[in-house]
């Protein structure tokens, strides 16, 4: 009887156990589109925290032999102490269910004592950087304290030595001293080998990035890593490659339209109190999602994982300090922003749960739990004495939550026919709205036997009936010029069995989905994108921007059809990213339902350029102004045609003539679905990408 009921016991304990992270050892992990996921398809978000082997960060909990003088710890020796105190904060990382660390490449190791320096001293400083010391470290410090991180559970981001200095350039000597790190560290075998399970973050906290002409340019950021990327890929490194953006990791609106390219790609960013709109003063989850988005669109198609992030509240005991952007953070219980969990803490976490795709660690391992309790009574307790408003409780209460979800299978679990046969592939829109050089996500799900789902969007094959209006990039709607296109997407599954679904794209300047409308570029106002009603409020501006420009120079008309308007109403076009620039503004509306503004004639009504010709080739902001009141919008679209009729863009290259129409969805030249394709009249119609007359 006993037996039994410990063989039940076992049983259930596995059976347990098997419902949560800690698969030993760790499952590999690549990218699609934009989720991390394990050889199986199921969606993987870690959660953990950075360090840095450097006494001096490790509050000098270890040493090394003091070779050349009382401040040398980099050594022999202070590679054994070293890797015996992190083994310490693994087994603790392991119990608070951390399941990434972020190891940084300490320039401590890295930089070579006894060459001279140049410039001003900082960790942006590359001048004593030696090839030489990252060989030899690598071997002997980082590959195993990476292999101490995946035995306890771990998978390793690794971030290079030092920071990024203020200004970058493409091809200069910053840009190339990464390619030199990169092309070390990925060539070694062992990171070759484990390059499932380890990462590479190629920078931290780039400020500024000019193209190698000095000058600002959307395609800097591609064009400053993608040659590492290429060089890290020919070196045999196949892992995940993550992306920073500029700003101190807070700016990646350049990356939608110049993608990084390749396969396992994902984008590193930073997040503190302060940032992206969202403080404990506006602590406002609908904002921050909203402007995080914004700043941070590629969450829309690659994974994130936020590589700093920290809090605590207030505290009139300690000093304060500035930020990386001048601002004064209030002193606070030892992390770098001032913040509470009750206020900016839970906007922050609302924002993860949003996108769903967004992985983290904390800024340091003090940040989740007491190191000191810990080497001295094998013990984790959360940072700060537990403090509710503080991190390290929330974030040691979130891993445990988290730790519970979106983790991956071991590569070997075998996998039914039911949970690889596919029922059902569909999209959750039909008929969808793309800004003109802008990107969408399609969202392709398939159900599978079993009832699980999974998003197949990077795994599927498209066909697209107008290639000039739209291009698809992995699963990646690029929108190239104004007109509608119909995209056929296939999946195959892992048994063989295909299914298609066809959906509508229509890519415009003007957008009517929500995303796409800034409601308060001056005052705040509302949108209701179902019935396209735009309310400013009071003097109030709302509409479209372009952060990278809009060329509109290829169009002579911009026509605007109204079904209701706002009394004093009118249309602002802008070429500077300010509502407070050079503007030309159309008469008022009054009674008019169609407004039209030739823009080969276009001149400045206001500013510096009054009476100049717009350039058509930068519009910047295309904006509704209004006192009170509601425009209600009918279509806003660019044409050339004399009658101000939209032009027809689709671009069918075949015409299939009369006869039956086969059971799949038929579309009219708006990009409309029609429902009941027996009762249609004689007309034009799209099937299948192609053109059918019913006649």
């Amino acid at each position: 009887m006993k037996k039994t009921f410990l063989l039940i016991f076992i049983i259930l304990t596995t059976a347990l156990s098997a419902q949560a992270q800690g698969v030993k050892p760790l499952p590999t992990l690549h990218v699609e589109g934009r989720w991390l996921v394990d050889n199986h398809g199921n969606h993987v978000v870690l959660h953990g925290v950075m360090d840095t082997p450097n006494t001096y960060f490790n509050g000098g909990r270890w040493q090394g032999s003091k070779a050349q003088g009382w401040w040398d710890d980099y050594n022999a020796t202070g590679v054994k102490n070293c890797l015996a105190y992190f083994e310490k904060l693994f087994v603790g990382m392991e119990q608070a269910k951390c399941t990434v660390f972020r190891l940084h490449l300490d320039p401590a190791w890295t930089n070579d004592p006894n060459k001279t320096q140049v410039g001003e001293g900082g960790e942006h400083n590359i001048s004593q950087f030696s090839s030489a010391r990252l060989k030899s470290f690598l071997t002997s410090l980082y590959w195993p304290l990476i292999q101490k991180a995946m035995n306890h559970g771990m998978y390793v981001v690794v971030r290079p030595p030092g920071v990024c200095p203020g200004n970058l350039q493409v091809g200069d000597e910053y840009n190339q001293y990464l390619m030199t790190v990169w092309d070390i560290f990925s060539k070694n075998t062992n990171i070759k080998k484990y390059a499932g399970q380890i990462s590479i973050e190629l920078a931290n906290e780039p400020v500024s990035l000019k193209n190698a002409q000095g000058q600002d340019d959307a395609k800097a950021l591609h064009d400053f890593f993608q040659p590492i990327v290429d060089k890290i890929r020919d070196n045999g490194f196949t892992g995940i490659i993550w992306a920073p953006g500029t700003g101190w990791q807070s700016s990646y609106a350049d990356y939608a339209a110049h993608p990084i390219e390749g396969y396992n790609i994902g984008y590193a960013v930073h997040d503190y109190c302060g940032w992206y709109g969202c403080d404990d003063a506006h602590p406002s989850s609908e904002n921050k999602i909203n402007q995080f988005h914004k700043q941070v669109p590629v969450v829309d198609f690659a994974p994130v994982i936020i590589t700093e992030v920290d809090w605590s509240p207030e505290n009139p005991d300690a000093q304060g300090h500035y930020n990386e952007h001048g601002d004064w953070v209030q002193p606070n219980y030892g992390t770098w922003a001032t913040g509470s969990t009750s206020k900016w803490g839970k906007a922050f976490k609302d924002c993860l749960d949003h996108f769903g795709n967004i992985s983290m660690t904390l800024s340091g391992t003090g940040c989740l739990f007491d190191i000191d309790t810990l080497i001295k009574n094998n013990k984790v307790v959360p940072a700060f004495n537990g403090l509710e408003e503080a991190c390290g409780k929330a974030c040691m209460d979130w891993y445990a939550d988290y730790y519970q979800v979106d983790w991956p299978h071991a590569d070997d679990e075998p996998q039914s026919v039911e949970s690889t046969t596919m029922t059902t592939l569909s999209v959750p829109d039909e008929s969808i709205d793309i800004m003109v050089g802008g990107t969408a996500v399609i969202n392709l799900t398939a159900t599978f036997q079993d009832g699980h789902t999974r998003d197949v969007t990077a795994l599927a094959d498209y066909e697209v009936s107008a290639p000039g209006v739209l291009k698809v990039e992995n699963g990646r709607l690029v929108a190239l010029t104004e007109g509608i296109a119909q995209v056929t997407a296939t999946y195959t599954d892992p048994q063989g069995n295909k299914q298609t679904v066809t959906f509508s794209i229509r890519s415009s300047f003007f957008p009517f989905a929500s995303q796409y409308i800034s409601t308060s570029l001056f005052s705040q106002g509302t949108y209701d994108a179902s019935t396209r009603t735009f309310k400013p409020g009071q003097y109030g501006q709302m509409g479209w921007e372009y952060s990278g420009g809009a060329d509109m120079s290829a169009y002579k008309y911009l026509v605007l059809k109204l079904k209701n308007t706002a009394n004093g109403a009118h249309l602002n076009i802008f070429t500077a990213g300010s509502i407070w620039s050079d503007c030309c503004a159309t008469p008022d509306f009054g009674s008019k339902k169609q407004i039209v503004v030739n823009l080969k004639t276009a001149k400045y009504t206001s500013g510096d350029k009054t009476g100049q010709a717009v350039d058509t080739k930068n519009i910047r902001i295309v904006s509704f102004w209004s006192n009170y009141g509601s425009i209600v919008v009918d279509d806003m679209y660019l044409t050339n045609n004399s009658d101000y009729s939209r032009e027809d863009a689709t671009a069918i290259q075949e015409v299939v003539n009369g006869g039956a129409l086969i059971p799949t969805p038929i579309y009219d030249l708006g990009g409309r679905r029609i429902d009941t394709p027996n009762a249609i009249r004689p007309g034009i119609y799209i099937q299948n990408g192609k053109k059918i007359i019913r006649k």
